[in-house]
């Protein structure tokens, strides 16, 4: 991704790398490093403010070059779409990585669809998804639509997120329930984060797309039940693995 050259870019880094995560940060000069303030009353998130700058072309095109460069040391590609301009590339992305048979994953943003095409899977919410192919009136409607949305962009398969209603994944021929698996919705930040990870890190462990997409259900039914932008930790997702297993 894309910093600026600031205490924001410092602080950036020094987490991820506290967390263990190696991060490739390109620094532009030209702009401050993107902030989110938000604002909490009662422990409730009532709005979020966001302060931010699009990189320079320069600086994007530096990060395609490492990103092809890097491809070959990676199993799963998880393209996460924000929206905040360091994500001009995507087809190209996309590209590269299906020469290497490596799948990718996106969760998307915007309207225009077209940018994510020959993806492996991608994961829109339900107002994503909306604002891409309108309104549906039914199960069988949403059904018609997505399939032809997955046709034209030639994904092998997308997931619907869709909060208190689960998820709902739409394969070559067939489209899966997974109602939600959650006893409180406290905050959903970050629960898209959460079911996108977690099928990368299964479908790279070569657990079969189904069976994976029901543990990212899992996985996002802890998040939501947590304040804030949440995670969840190994020994959290296998106890609530277990639990699930012993009661249906």
């Amino acid at each position: 991704s894309v910093v600026g050259n600031d205490d924001a870019a410092d602080d950036l880094e020094q987490m991820l790398a506290t967390t263990g995560v190696t991060s490739f940060l390109k620094r532009d000069k030209a702009i401050n490093t993107i902030v989110k303030l938000r604002v909490l009353a009662k422990n409730q998130q009532l709005i979020r403010l966001d302060f931010e700058q699009d990189p320079s072309h320069e600086i994007l095109a530096e990060i395609l070059d490492d990103y092809q460069q890097m491809l070959k040391n990676f199993d799963i590609i998880i393209i996460s779409d924000y929206a905040k301009g360091g994500l001009i590339h995507t087809i190209k992305m996309i590209e590269l990585a299906k020469k290497l048979n490596i799948p990718v994953f996106v969760d998307p943003k915007g309207s225009d669809y077209s940018r994510y095409a020959n993806a492996t899977l991608i994961t829109p919410n339900k107002a994503e998804l909306q604002s891409v192919i309108g309104v549906w009136e039914s199960e069988e409607d949403l059904f018609v639509k997505t399939m032809a949305l997955k046709q034209k962009l030639n994904l092998e398969s997308l997931l619907l997120t869709r909060s208190e209603e689960g998820m709902t994944l739409f394969t070559q021929d067939k489209a899966i329930n997974y109602p939600t698996i959650t006893q409180e919705v406290y905050d959903v930040s970050g629960a898209g984060d959460t079911v996108i990870a977690t099928l990368g890190l299964m479908l790279a462990n070569n657990i079969p797309l189904e069976q994976a997409t029901l543990i990212a259900n899992i996985a996002a039914g802890i998040v939501v039940g947590k304040l804030g932008t949440a995670t969840l930790d190994k020994d959290e997702l296998l106890a609530k693995i277990t639990h699930y297993v012993s009661t249906t």
